[in-house]
């Protein structure tokens, strides 16, 4: 019924949409309520979501929207925005330890042999990028725009004697910088940041990766364009996936993962008074952006089949 009530909603609004369908599944509840949430009718969403819940008890998605949605409503979206303790739980559990393991395993098993140096962009705490050292890479520059991340990677650099440089920054701004026009690495890579990178940047940046590095390890998910998130197609993913993504955290961490980070960032896909910051799309994309930058070749490795999007390697030259 998500297409019903879809064609509704652009044709008379919400109100009108939530009339077309007699009898709602919780399903067509949370599509609802997501709807709502968009136009800032906070108390409508709650409802949509309440009732989902009640029409489907053992359903940990509609609960945790429920549980979201109530808190909006009483003390508005400035006090749901994604926790420290919700994203630090999240990231460490779940899918996200074979996730990382294995992207961890495929970025060494790129690594040359001979003694290099390595330029990791986005490197965040270094969760990737330290397991995936090796006694070849000689020297590694950390691109990190977060200060508290980068002080963390460059702590855990230095316990482990790897020597480095801390440039805190994005990728645009050490692209800009004129101490590393002349700086080249033998291996790039990216791991999981390179979507937070609006998509008209994206070609500059990746001639710029290519002029600076012999390699580029980029690792991204096969996820579909977020251009329209609350056309059916879209919203349907995201409520199948998003429950996968639940049910991994199912114990003692569900609601702090729940509350603290999956549901704001579901809703937030519905937020239109948010500035996007994620632009996500197929890995075919990704690597025609590669090959158009002027790699020559762009080998594919599919990592892990994550429960929001398969997570794929893709290694050019």
């Amino acid at each position: 019924m998500l297409d019903t009530i879809w064609a509704r909603y652009r044709a008379a609004g919400l109100d009108a949409a939530a009339a077309a369908v007699a009898a709602p599944s919780p399903e067509d509840l949370c599509y609802l309520a997501m709807l709502a949430f968009s136009e800032e009718r906070h108390a409508d969403a709650a409802a949509f979501a309440a009732r989902a819940a009640e029409g489907s008890p053992g359903d940990l998605l509609f609960q945790a929207a429920a549980a979201h949605l109530d808190r909006v409503a009483r003390e508005g979206k400035r006090n749901v925005y994604v926790s420290a303790e919700g994203f630090a739980a999240f990231i460490r559990g779940g899918g996200n330890v074979p996730l990382y393991r294995e992207t961890s395993a495929a970025l060494a098993g790129q690594y040359p042999e001979a003694p290099f140096d390595l330029l990791d962009i986005g490197a965040g705490d270094g969760r990737a990028l330290l397991p995936a050292l090796t006694p070849a890479v000689r020297r590694v520059t950390v691109v990190e725009p977060a200060a508290p991340l980068l002080d963390r990677c460059a702590a855990a650099l230095s316990a482990r004697g790897v020597a480095f440089e801390a440039f805190g920054g994005r990728l645009q701004e050490l692209a800009a910088d004129r101490g590393m026009s002349s700086r080249r690495w033998a291996v790039a890579q990216a791991t999981f940041c390179l979507h937070a990178i609006a998509p008209a940047e994206r070609p500059a940046l990746l001639r710029w990766a290519r002029a600076h590095s012999d390699r580029l390890l980029v690792a991204e998910f096969d996820a579909p364009r977020m251009d329209e998130p609350l056309a059916p197609d879209i919203a349907r993913h995201v409520l199948a996936r998003y429950r996968e993504g639940l049910a991994e955290y199912a114990g003692a961490d569900l609601d702090t993962v729940a509350q603290g980070f999956l549901m704001p960032v579901l809703f937030g896909y519905a937020d239109r008074g948010a500035a996007r910051t994620t632009f996500e799309h197929p890995i075919d994309d990704w690597a025609a952006l590669l090959q158009e930058a002027g790699f020559a070749r762009v080998e594919r490795r599919l990592l892990h089949d994550y429960w929001w999007a398969p997570a794929w390697m893709l290694a050019a030259r």
